[in-house]
């Protein structure tokens, strides 16, 4: 028998924005991409690992990719299985399980499991989505101190994992999915912000399933992390860079070979990136308009690092040649520093900026029509 091929990708985002520029256009690249991926490769299942949405409340353009994306891969004959993660809403995608089931899709915005037929051989799927107290309606810590929260916490994943897992079976593909941090795991800074990573919601990695095949989703960087008798787990990592600290990270998909009784066979494809992410530090604003007038397909965050000010009329010549422009900073270079870093910079575009500014004032977070708002009063601002 050939092995079981499946293709592991998380952590899309669709409709996700860096500073006020939409990824739209770029997801969907990504998403043809993944479908030419699976079709070259013969795949037989497709794992999306969690965060589908950047946001639980996503833009209709969003929703119109994912459904495209399960039509197409519904022509192909290829199933998917989908879990929720700590961005998406858990009870939008239970809305969506009765229409996507004839589709071949199956959707996991909670703890469960699902066998599947893959060309003839039988895969078992334990999926583990983002959990928290809220979302599965009871308490998980019993303890205000983090170390105690974290064990708490960690091994409810194992317990709820274990009713799962006990589905396995030696004559199928045994495959755990889960949305959450393994202990050890590197995380990026930027859509990860939100969540506690490495606190209490970390979860140890000898509480992780034993499995022919662990798809995790949360962390962007793309790596395995050793979960003790052998077994690995797998990030496949974001498909775009989301944030300043992904800039320059390769972006792939996993695909996989399960055979019985052998060690499951992972090797990465190699996603394309339409529009890196650059730093671009210059010494004055004049080199700073210089450099804009350079072709690039690039999102820029441009550092002035020998000039205490820079003038509207600069910023605004800076936008009017490079308008992919996400952040303008000032970072003058401390003379008793050894080093300059641009890397310990807080580099934000004036909507995070809003955003982290209404959190503090407010204690919670903008609403859309917040934010709208004050996308309308930049759009003015930058226009006069």
């Amino acid at each position: 028998m050939k092995p079981i091929r499946i293709l592991h990708t998380a952590d899309w985002h669709l409709g996700a924005y860096l500073g006020n520029f939409s990824r739209i256009a770029e997801q969907q690249l990504f998403l043809e991409q993944l479908c030419r991926i699976v079709a070259e490769n013969a795949v037989g299942m497709v794992i999306i690992a969690g965060d589908i949405y950047d946001s639980t409340n996503p833009p209709a353009a969003a929703e119109a990719l994912f459904y495209t994306f399960l039509a197409r891969l519904s022509e192909m004959k290829v199933p998917v299985v989908a879990c929720a993660g700590n961005h998406d809403s858990a009870e939008r995608l239970n809305a969506l399980i009765p229409m996507v089931g004839e589709l071949g899709v199956s959707i996991f915005a909670n703890p469960g499991w699902v066998e599947i037929n893959i060309k003839g051989q039988s895969a078992i799927i334990a999926a583990m989505p983002f959990i928290s107290e809220k979302r599965l309606n009871e308490a998980i810590f019993t303890s205000g101190d983090e170390a105690t929260m974290q064990k708490e916490y960690s091994a409810k994943i194992a317990a709820l994992f274990a009713q799962s897992t006990a589905h396995f079976r030696p004559d199928t593909a045994n495959i755990a999915i889960g949305h959450f941090h393994i202990a050890g795991g590197e995380a990026s800074r930027g859509l990860e912000r939100d969540i506690q990573l490495g606190g209490v919601f970390a979860v140890s990695p000898v509480d992780m399933p034993r499995a022919d095949y662990i798809a995790m989703g949360h962390l962007h960087r793309a790596q395995k992390i050793a979960c003790g008798d052998g077994a690995q787990a797998h990030y496949a990592g974001s498909p775009l860079p989301y944030s300043l600290s992904e800039r320059g990270q390769p972006k792939s998909v996993n695909i996989v070979d399960i055979e019985l009784g052998q060690a499951a066979v992972v090797s990465k494809t190699f996603l394309d990136c339409p529009k890196p992410i650059e730093i671009w530090e210059t010494r004055t604003a004049a080199e700073a308009i210089e450099r804009c007038k350079e072709p690039s397909d690039a999102y820029k965050y441009i550092v002035i690092t020998d000039e205490p000010t820079i003038s509207a009329y600069d910023i605004k010549e800076m936008r009017r040649l490079a308008p992919d422009i996400v952040s303008i900073e000032i970072a003058m270079v401390n003379q008793g520093a050894a080093e300059f870093s641009v890397e310990s910079l807080r580099l934000l575009a004036p909507r995070e900026e809003f955003a982290n500014f209404y959190e503090k004032a407010k204690g919670t977070l903008p609403s859309k029509h917040i934010v709208s708002i004050f996308d309308e009063i930049l759009s003015d601002e930058e226009m006069s």
